[in-house]
């Protein structure tokens, strides 16, 4: 019965607004007095409670803003989050690591989603962030988040002024030293998430 007092107030609001023109005593009421009491309700889209329960989907799809709070909304060529897809033998795996050091991780389309991520997770985020940062020059600007082909391995670099994307075969990576260490340190994560289920 908490609420109790603010219910009777909105009540009591909202029938005075809406029986305005019944308690004029039947004076006339003029034509372009046309207004009504509307109550709008502006629906958000739901955030997660956690980046570590934000799928690499998502995590392409949101703007920055939505991510992070307004103090900590990345600038310019900041990187804040990478996610990396590759497709091996059939296996399909996805995983997003955020600058704030929490990932999550799609194996082989199950969704592994821990409800704190092993402090491994942590360092091995936040050096995939910083790894990406110098591979950016690698990359090229994305619009979209595509399946990679077989025994291929797509990088994507979130920014704050926007999505880029390297692509590479999985045994052409060692020739770009930058992603190479990009896709060595995402494996190494996918490796803690075996290890931690």
């Amino acid at each position: 019965m908490k609420n109790a007092p603010k219910l009777l107030l909105i009540s009591f609001l909202l029938m005075a607004i809406g029986c305005k023109n019944e308690t004029q005593n039947d004076t006339a009421v003029a034509a372009e007095n046309t207004g009504s009491a509307e109550i709008s309700v502006e629906a958000k889209p739901a955030t997660p409670k956690s980046l570590n329960q934000v799928t690499a989907k998502e995590a392409f799809e949101l703007k920055p803003s939505e991510i992070y709070c307004k103090d900590s909304v990345p600038k310019n060529k900041e990187v804040y989050a990478v996610i990396v897809d590759w497709t091996l033998s059939s296996n399909k795996n996805s995983l997003v690591a955020f600058k704030s050091g929490e990932a999550s991780i799609l194996l082989n389309g199950i969704d592994i989603q821990f409800e704190m991520n092993p402090q491994s997770f942590n360092s091995l985020s936040t050096s995939l962030i910083e790894k990406a940062e110098k591979a950016l020059s690698s990359c090229t600007p994305a619009t979209e988040r595509t399946e990679p082909a077989q025994n291929q391995v797509k990088v994507y670099v979130l920014t704050a002024d926007g999505k880029y994307v390297y692509e590479n075969k999985i045994n052409e990576f060692k020739k770009n030293k930058e992603m190479y260490d990009v896709f060595e340190t995402a494996t190494n994560l996918l490796l803690q998430s075996r290890k931690a289920l």
